[in-house]
């Protein structure tokens, strides 16, 4: 099941909701300097480090995930960047910025914090997204897909206590957009119906599945959202 995940996300830009507007809003908002030290800490194949490099062309930009082949994709299609393999909570130096979209729920949110604290320069700052519940009644169906996908799913309450009880203060936050979302789920809607005609039984398991996520989001999309924070060690 693994094998035929990865084989479909295989190409895709990005692994998470985000576009440059949102990304552009915590740049600013968290003031990183033209030559800051930036790392992307659960890179995927690395939409964002194009987006961060053409924010910030002259800042050192590294790239950090656990799986070899969207580093590798990254070192073949963006050389200007240091992007290597390995555990995103356990980064080699201190940052201006770290940045990290949509990963953050591996380890936890709480954990992840934690461990950048050591890896934040002073004056520096974290920038993450995390999904959460928009709504304290969302649609069974929505509830069922999060909580067998992400059963420490918070609401926004929870997230703040999670946040400030990592030793962060909020700079700022905001939803991100349903054009953040399609940058996501459009291509891969579109990969899912180009694999479609030779699947074998474990990856029509798998595309149907993705595409079950996908028209849940368009149906109840307004229960959950991804929430970008900027925050900073308090």
């Amino acid at each position: 099941m693994k094998a035929a995940f990865f084989a479909l996300h295989s190409g895709l830009p990005r692994e998470a909701p985000g576009d440059a507007d949102s990304l552009a809003w915590a740049l600013d908002l968290a003031k990183t300097p033209a030559r800051a030290r930036i790392l992307d800490a659960g890179c995927g194949p690395g939409a964002d480090l194009a987006l961060l490099r053409a924010k910030r062309p002259a800042a050192r930009l590294e790239g950090l995930d656990l799986h070899a082949p969207f580093i590798e994709r990254i070192r073949r299609e963006q050389p200007d960047v240091t992007a290597g393999v390995g555990d995103m909570l356990a980064p080699d130096g201190v940052y201006d910025l770290i940045w990290s979209a949509g990963a953050a729920y591996g380890p936890g949110v709480s954990a992840a914090l934690t461990a950048w604290r050591d890896h934040v320069d002073p004056g520096g700052v974290v920038a993450f997204s995390d999904c959460l519940w928009r709504t304290p009644r969302p649609a069974p169906a929505a509830r069922a897909f999060w909580q067998q996908d992400y059963p420490g799913m918070m609401d926004l309450p929870g997230h703040i206590a999670r946040i400030e009880g990592a030793g962060y203060r909020i700079l700022g936050a905001r939803w991100l957009g349903a054009a953040a979302w399609e940058a996501y789920y459009g291509p891969l809607s579109d990969r899912v119906a180009a694999l479609r005609h030779d699947a074998d039984a474990e990856m029509a398991q798998v595309l149907n599945e993705t595409q079950a996520e996908i028209e849940l989001w368009r149906a109840h999309g307004g229960d959950y959202g991804y929430y970008l924070s900027v925050v900073a060690p308090a």
